[in-house]
């Protein structure tokens, strides 16, 4: 059965408003009972999904992940379900556990459950570590801003701005998605500690988003740097 992450967007905003996979992960469930009440009841996390990830690309994304239970894949019901911090991440059990959603905001949530008469509950954490040593608009550097969250938002056109960026030690350049004459075009990155472009297009939603990657441990984190697309939105630096 494959158990997976996802990414996608909650609205169609924009030409960098695309759907994100993350990394599948295939678990391999507990040797589970044909009778549901004999199952074990837990978490089914001994695969490599992880209940620490990085913030969404931008804030119409949402992250989804899926929390397998066995005993609740062999029909046990999920009750008294809750999320200890909603602004971080929320819950709804589906057929076969529980699923996880969660966006930009950074921080933890218990993620708690009853199932058989069993009380589960394990720590959701939301992180972000900035993979840039250097991110500068024109000669000008936005790195105090990401150092803290992983989306710029500015209300000055980025026509003809040019963008330098260099990962941060331990990090690399895996992909770069750019707005360019009105077309959104993604630039598949060989493991580059730095890379430079400029935007050329008026459209209103133009912008730049970066993929890092952990040489170490494999964890990928996105920055974006984007234009205003809505007075709504409070995230600009």
């Amino acid at each position: 059965m494959k158990r997976n992450m996802t990414i996608s967007r909650k609205i169609a905003v924009g030409a960098l408003s695309v759907v994100v996979g993350c990394s599948a992960a295939t678990v391999n469930p507990l040797c589970a009972s044909t009778a549901y009440a004999e199952t074990e009841v837990k978490f089914n996390d001994e695969s490599n999904i992880s209940w620490v990830v990085s913030p969404v690309p931008d804030d119409n994304y949402t992250g989804e992940m899926y929390m397998y239970i066995d005993a609740v894949e062999e029909g046990a019901k999920v009750k008294k379900l809750k999320s200890s911090n909603k602004k971080v991440a929320t819950v709804k059990a589906g057929s076969s556990g529980v699923a996880i959603s969660y966006g930009l905001r950074t921080g933890s949530t218990m993620i708690s459950c009853v199932v058989n008469g069993v009380k589960l509950s394990h720590k959701f954490t939301v992180k972000y570590v900035c993979p840039v040593s250097s991110f500068k608009v024109d000669g000008k550097s936005v790195l105090s801003t990401l150092k803290k969250k992983n989306v710029f938002v500015t209300s000055q056109t980025l026509e003809n701005k040019k963008v330098t960026i260099k990962a941060k030690k331990g990090w690399v350049i895996t992909e770069v998605r750019n707005v360019k004459n009105m077309k959104s075009r993604t630039a598949k990155v060989r493991n580059k500690t730095s890379y430079s472009t400029t935007i050329t297009t008026k459209w209103p939603y133009d912008g730049i988003r970066v993929k890092f990657k952990n040489k170490k441990t494999g964890k990928e984190q996105t920055v974006t740097y984007r234009k205003m697309y809505s007075s709504d939105y409070s995230q600009a630096g």
